[in-house]
């Protein structure tokens, strides 16, 4: 009985199966450039996300256009109510000092790592040029961040609490991101106008 000659056979499947695979790898090489493009600014023709909208609690505004930037975060102001006299939560309740005020912020990290948005930095500005820091009783009250890690492309909304003086007008509100990573001082605020 005769075997027949090996080199005259044809390819072994084993050899099939590798050609194959180096053709896969090549159409993959040959893709991966294009689906790392997602960083090229190229967004005029990108559709936007459909995001639910929410509708406004009572008594509160809904400023249009109000946006700002600090370092890779972009802010905008979606609510904004003043002189409420109380706050109550699941827990607690309790009376303002003097009247509080009440900013709904969209936060969006435009950048490629993680921002931390401290609510302690964050200020209020009324229309006699006063500064004031964001109210601890009423942030807890209702349940609200105090720090919070946003991550890359991540967007987040909360909202910030102040206790001003009882006819205190708001002018602006504002806002602080963290400072980009090789950063030596801390981001210039977005300051956005209020009502």
């Amino acid at each position: 009985m005769r075997h027949a000659d090996p080199r005259t056979r044809g390819p072994r499947p084993r050899h099939r199966a590798s050609t194959a695979l180096a053709g896969a790898a090549l159409a993959l090489a040959a893709a991966l450039p294009l689906a790392g493009c997602s960083g090229s600014g190229h967004t005029a023709s990108l559709p936007d996300y459909k995001i639910p909208a929410e509708k406004a609690r009572e008594g509160e505004a809904v400023p249009e256009g109000r946006t700002g930037k600090s370092a890779d975060m972009r802010f905008t102001v979606v609510g904004f109510r003043e002189a409420m006299t109380d706050v109550m939560g699941t827990h607690a309740s309790m009376n303002a000092k003097g009247a509080f005020t009440r900013v709904r912020v969209l936060a969006v990290n435009t950048g490629r790592d993680i921002q931390v948005f401290d609510t302690w930095r964050q200020r209020l500005v009324t229309t006699d040029g006063a500064t004031h820091s964001p109210d601890v009783n009423a942030t807890m009250i209702k349940r609200q961040p105090e720090r919070l890690s946003v991550g890359a492309s991540m967007r987040v909304e909360f909202d910030l609490w102040f206790d001003v003086p009882r006819g205190a007008r708001t002018r602006a509100v504002r806002l602080y991101g963290s400072p980009p990573v090789g950063a030596t001082t801390d981001p210039a605020p977005a300051e956005i106008k209020l009502p």
